[in-house]
């Protein structure tokens, strides 16, 4: 699932309290479960780590116009403030150990960006690791076609 997902076919933003050109790579979670999966129950993975990245990394601004194909509209990458995010953080229930914790967490984003490799998880999977337009498609697709519209009033 993609945070912030209903705001993005609704208003046209995809929107983190990261700068727009920050780069990431991102992992298909349905690919992580799969993995664990199979590290966990097939012989040979003992004592193993595994960094698993689904794909290169991107700026949000890419990622908007992938997520805009998916939809068929207009998708623009926009930066949360943080007053707002931490807002909805404490709305959403998170504690302060935990809002610290990603505070931290999108200032190194901020700094260094997340960038991986997508080639440990290619060779686990045994083929491509979901790209991020298969990715926004299947989003679309399990929210249900009404969700890429504004609803009629």
């Amino acid at each position: 699932s993609l945070s912030g997902w209903k705001r993005i076919p609704e208003a046209g933003i995809l929107r983190n309290p990261n700068q727009v050109e920050t780069r990431r790579s991102l992992v298909d979670l349905m690919e992580v479960a799969e993995v664990a999966a199979m590290v966990l129950t097939d012989p040979g993975h003992t004592g193993a780590t595994y960094e698993l990245a689904g794909t290169p990394p991107f700026s949000q601004e890419e990622a908007a116009v992938t997520l805009g194909d998916a939809l068929g509209r207009p998708v623009r990458a926009e930066v949360e403030p943080f007053p707002a995010w931490e807002a909805r953080a404490i709305a959403a229930g998170l504690s302060t150990a935990q809002r610290e914790m990603l505070a931290r967490m999108f200032d190194y984003y901020a700094r260094f960006g997340l960038t991986g490799n997508p080639r440990t998880l290619r060779w686990l999977l045994r083929r491509e690791p979901t790209a991020l337009a298969e990715f926004a498609r299947r989003s679309v697709q399990e929210q249900g076609a009404n969700s890429a519209r504004p609803e009629a009033s």
